[in-house]
């Protein structure tokens, strides 16, 4: 045990309940993990303190020693009497403002827009444990036993071979090669010479697939029979089903390599507002104005992503040349978001997908918006892509903007004292639903498909 107290760790009440610990370590672990450029003995210090107060009996026997070390803590007499401290105002921990790219100054004097229209509408939503789909280690089980049966009834094969000749030896080490056909790519592919054995083995597949269909023997000069065919049929069609088997298992290997058990429950965030999140110069440069309000559009997305356990946010996720500031997923849904900033009045979009300002046409980043919503739905065909304009005003706090369009249309303006709340009500549906496949299509743009 480290010795800190937990709570301060956390930075909740001893009274805080089990819904609001889970929802300050779920902050603070994005925040201080080693992979996030976070400290890895503070991090060391929010998992010691998150296994404890987690559990209930834990806590209870962690409460009373906190009581017994205060009952035996002695202080000297005070022979004034002084009024009762007032008790400091609890920082607020977003990772917006407490992540490395934040500047730490205006996070400190800078406060946050009051009163906002959210209230208590953007709580952590309470639907059970995340459910991460498609399982960790599928089709493992169904390969590993199918290769296991094709690789014994092969060495049965070349065992049961009386070798005369050089035919003989040929066509045992093609057999022999079937087997390195039949492993999952993940595994032939550290195999010496496996490029070699793989096309030994699919000629001598071929060549037995041929045999059988011209009706030839090739086992007559040994005395074999039609169950000598028969035996030999199977062998290529096992070779077929395994090998359909392994492949599929080697495509969710890839997937748990990439999405992990620590990125599917842990990590809620990815990539840095105001930078792409692959570097590679396809996307339009940013400028510093930019980078400024898609920081400040991400600082409103963090109650979002505090709400719904199972929801990731994507920063600068782009498909070639189409870039969006910001995306959130959670379950089959996606959000896809751009920002501005405007002076007060009413916005909304007209029939053609327009931005009006108090009646009249605008310009802004809406027909690129509507560009990414139609890539975005095409390459995420399991998924309902949304997009979403925030609108900031010119100075937060001043001014009031107003803001209007069609539930149903394939971009929603929004203002950005109600985002969070819209946002909420839009992904809330799909729980606590992760799809790793879409995840994994968003941030590796899938080098290869997924079944």
């Amino acid at each position: 045990m480290s010795g800190a107290d937990h709570y301060e760790v956390l930075n909740v009440e001893r009274t805080a309940s089990a819904a609001e610990i889970k929802t300050a370590y779920r902050k603070l672990v994005r925040q201080v993990h080693p992979d996030q450029g976070g400290n890895a003995a503070l991090f060391r210090l929010v998992q010691e303190a998150w296994n404890t107060l987690s559990d209930p009996a834990k806590r209870a026997s962690y409460d009373r020693l906190l009581a017994g070390q205060s009952t035996t803590t002695t202080r000297e007499p005070d022979p004034q009497p002084h009024p009762d401290p007032q008790p400091e105002p609890e920082p607020t921990w977003t990772w917006s403002t407490d992540q490395p790219w934040s500047s730490t100054s205006s996070s400190s004097s800078e406060q946050p827009e009051q009163p906002r229209t959210t209230g208590e509408r953007v709580q952590p939503v309470d639907a059970g444990p995340i459910l991460v789909g498609p399982p960790f280690g599928r089709w493992r089980a169904p390969a590993l036993v199918a290769l296991t049966v094709f690789c014994a009834l092969v060495i049965w094969i070349l065992v049961s071979i009386d070798y005369h000749g050089f035919w003989d030896v040929v066509f045992g080490v093609g057999t022999a090669a079937m087997i390195v056909v039949a492993m999952p790519p993940h595994w032939s592919r550290r195999v010496p010479l496996g490029g070699l054995f793989k096309t030994l083995g699919v000629l001598t597949a071929a060549f037995f697939l041929l045999a059988l269909i011209l009706t030839f023997n090739p086992f007559a000069a040994s005395g074999a029979s039609t169950v000598g065919r028969i035996l030999l049929g199977a062998v290529v069609a096992g070779l077929v089903v395994v090998r359909i088997l392994t492949g599929r298992w080697s495509k969710a290997h890839a997937l748990d390599l990439a999405i992990d058990r620590t990125a599917a429950y842990e990590f809620n965030l990815w990539g840095r507002p105001g930078e792409p999140l692959v570097d590679d110069a396809l996307a339009a440069p940013i400028s510093a104005y930019d980078v400024l309000l898609q920081r400040r559009t991400a600082s409103l997305l963090d109650p979002v992503v505090g709400a719904l356990p199972a929801a990731k946010l994507v920063h600068g996720a782009q498909l070639g040349a189409v870039a969006v500031d910001h995306m959130l997923l959670n379950g089959h849904r996606v959000a896809l978001i751009v920002s501005l900033v405007g002076s007060p009045g009413a916005y909304s979009l007209d029939a053609y997908g327009s931005l009006v300002f108090n009646g009249q046409p605008i310009d802004s980043p809406v027909p690129a918006l509507e560009a990414a919503v139609a890539a975005w739905s095409g390459r995420l065909r399991t998924a309902q892509v949304r997009g979403f304009l925030i609108v900031h005003p010119t100075v937060e706090g001043q001014g009031r903007i107003m803001t209007d369009s069609g539930s149903e249309a394939a971009v929603t303006c929004l203002s950005a004292r109600s985002a969070d709340r819209e946002l909420l009500n839009w992904l809330e549906p799909d729980g606590n639903v992760l799809d790793r496949r879409l995840l994994y299509d968003v941030l590796r743009r899938a080098p290869y498909g997924l079944i």
